[in-house]
């Protein structure tokens, strides 16, 4: 007998292969592999969210890890945290975790502002006003990767959203590229522009980090 495709089925299986955590990115450009009708009404997106939401409010199949990433519900937390601090945390709470991903990420920040030194599109230099931007989210991230700082850019807190609110990226050629989700009024109160070229971009040995983002993490449209 053939398997029923359902939406909730489709949406384990994407998690499974890309394993068990999703941005709603990879969501929207991955579905269609596993529910092929997916897109015919113009609204599947909404329907789509419609799905998950609903199972994560009746603590079914899903969860929400952080925003606009999810995992599959059996999803072990503990995965936030690097491997020898298990050892030390046998029952964490979601408090001891979030506290030891703070930790870890001011260790980080610490490493990429002694690195990078300022925000290369403002030209800002006060490091106290200055983020440190994972490239490759922190969650979707091995341990080697979390603390690699080729992982991350030194951006003024404007950037730092738009970057970790996946509205902006960046080509291998220093240049910004927009997401069509935001409109061309706030794109030029931003004094950005599709294209633009940012001299000093740190790209080298960020190429693996960014084409991840771009490809799974960037808001398209």
């Amino acid at each position: 007998m053939e398997k029923e495709i359902t939406k909730v089925w489709a949406l384990r299986e994407l998690l499974k292969d890309n394993w068990w955590i999703a941005t709603w990115e990879i969501i929207y450009n991955e579905i269609e592999k596993y529910y092929p009708k997916i897109k015919d009404p113009k609204d599947w997106q909404a329907a789509l969210r419609g799905v998950l939401y609903r199972e994560i409010y009746k603590n079914e199949n899903f969860k929400k890890i952080d925003e606009w990433i999810f995992s599959l519900l059996d999803y072990d937390e503990n995965k936030l945290l690097f491997t020898d601090e298990k050892d030390i945390l046998d029952k964490n709470t979601s408090k001891e975790i979030l506290i030891n991903i703070r930790i870890w990420q001011a260790e980080f920040r610490k490493k990429l502002v002694l690195s990078l030194k300022k925000c290369p599109i403002t030209w800002i230099n006060d490091t106290r006003i200055l983020n440190a931007s994972h490239i490759k989210p922190w969650v979707m991230s091995d341990n080697k990767e979390r603390l690699d700082i080729n992982n991350g850019f030194l951006l003024s807190p404007t950037f730092d959203k738009l970057f970790d609110k996946w509205i902006i990226t960046f080509d291998f050629n220093k240049r910004i590229i927009i997401s069509n989700s935001i409109n061309e009024y706030n794109i030029n109160l931003l004094w950005i522009s599709n294209n633009q070229f940012i001299k000093d971009l740190p790209i080298e040995w960020r190429e693996r980090y960014l084409e991840y983002h771009q490809n799974k993490i960037f808001i398209k449209s």
